[in-house]
């Protein structure tokens, strides 16, 4: 159980942090171009982002997985 837990967690900081990493810099490409302050404004907006999908990720991914699991067909 302790693995399981484990497991999640370490997955879920990594998909949010390649997550809301991506986004962000698009974002921030998107909205100033690749200016001076890109690198910046970037880890700035990572920095709001990351923990917001961190706690997202670690709520609802368990719920998505099992409805991701009943939309194909595989039940545990």
């Amino acid at each position: 159980m302790k693995q399981k837990i484990l497991l999640h967690l370490i997955y879920s900081l990594m998909m949010s942090a390649v997550m809301t990493g991506c986004v962000s810099a698009t974002v921030t490409a998107v909205n100033l171009g690749f200016s001076n302050e890109y690198i910046e404004e970037w880890l700035y907006s990572w920095s709001i982002a990351f923990p917001v999908g961190f706690g997202l990720l670690l709520l609802v991914s368990p719920f998505l997985k099992r409805t991701a699991e009943s939309i194909v067909g595989i039940w545990n």
